[in-house]
């Protein structure tokens, strides 16, 4: 056999070799990694459980905070009923409860002496109806505010215009001092609002959902009506801001947002300011009102 043939059978056996030697290497790196593959899947996935588990405890805790927040006595006390009456909950409460609530409120009020301090000589629900009649019939500036300085001056001051300062002062003490149940407070009277149409005996005392999207739309998209909510706690901005979204729904779906007001945006910052704010009983509530408003408007 020539030497030249010897090399080429060498080499052929050299290249056989090596090529069984990779496949076979081949097969084990990949079955190795198949198992290295499972064996970080697994360390993944008891890092999701451990995770999830400390989601749910920190949800635990949260909503055991929450609870130690309700203040059930004054609530028992005003409303004489349980917590749950009183809550924002996606259910329609019958007439009889919303008027129950309204009018526990306002004997509630009756009672305090900060209110009787101011003199009125009328009951506070009695005084309320009128801060109504006014509001309704002078409505302020929702759009053009920017136009001329006397009008924005105007809408800055509205409330003080209208209402009066000894009326304004009023309302700011009884914010002040029924702070701890506000978010129950101003539950009661959105649901007493936006009961016009299903509640007879109520028809001419709530004010009309006109006038409600007027309002909406002063707070929600004028400087004058920021404006106010700013010189507020974060609470009641916020959830003042809250139902204004509300109501400026129930507008759209009935074809009266006439100022055109893109709730979008508003939803998106309300979101993140409820999430970053402290102190509120139900965020949940309303967290999940938010997120259902930003899946029915987002297209």
């Amino acid at each position: 056999m020539s030497k030249k043939i010897l090399i080429l059978i060498i080499v052929a056996v050299l290249g056989i070799a090596g090529y069984v030697s990779y496949s076979r290497f081949g097969k084990w790196y990949g079955k190795s990694m198949d198992v290295a593959l499972e064996q970080e899947e697994e360390l993944h996935q008891e890092r999701i459980e451990e995770l999830e588990e400390q989601v749910y405890s920190l949800e635990e805790e949260l909503a055991k905070q929450e609870d130690t927040l309700i203040p059930k006595e004054k609530l028992a006390e005003v409303f004489g009923k349980e917590v749950a009456a009183v809550t924002p909950e996606e259910k329609a409460l019958s007439c009889e409860d919303i008027k129950w609530n309204s009018s526990a409120f306002f004997n509630h009020l009756d009672k305090q002496a900060y209110v009787q301090s101011y003199g009125i000589k009328t009951s506070s629900y009695e005084f309320f109806k009128q801060i109504l009649t006014q509001l309704s019939e002078t409505t302020p500036r929702v759009t053009g505010e920017m136009m001329e300085l006397t009008t924005l001056m105007s809408n800055m001051a509205y409330f003080y215009r209208v209402l009066g300062k000894k009326r304004v002062d009023l309302i700011r003490a009884i914010l002040k001092n029924e702070s701890d149940i506000t978010e129950s407070v101003l539950t009661t009277f959105y649901q007493w609002a936006t009961s016009c149409d299903r509640c007879d005996e109520m028809e001419e005392e709530c004010p009309s959902l006109e006038t409600l999207y007027e309002y909406a739309g002063f707070f929600l998209n004028t400087l004058g009506g920021r404006n106010y909510l700013m010189r507020r706690n974060a609470q009641l901005r916020i959830l003042v801001s809250y139902y204004c979204l509300l109501i400026l729904d129930k507008a759209n779906d009935a074809t009266l947002n006439r100022y055109g007001i893109d709730m979008r945006p508003h939803i998106k910052l309300f979101m993140s300011e409820i999430n970053n704010t402290k102190g509120l009983i139900y965020r949940k509530q309303y967290l999940e009102k938010l997120a259902t408003l930003e899946a029915k408007y987002e297209n």
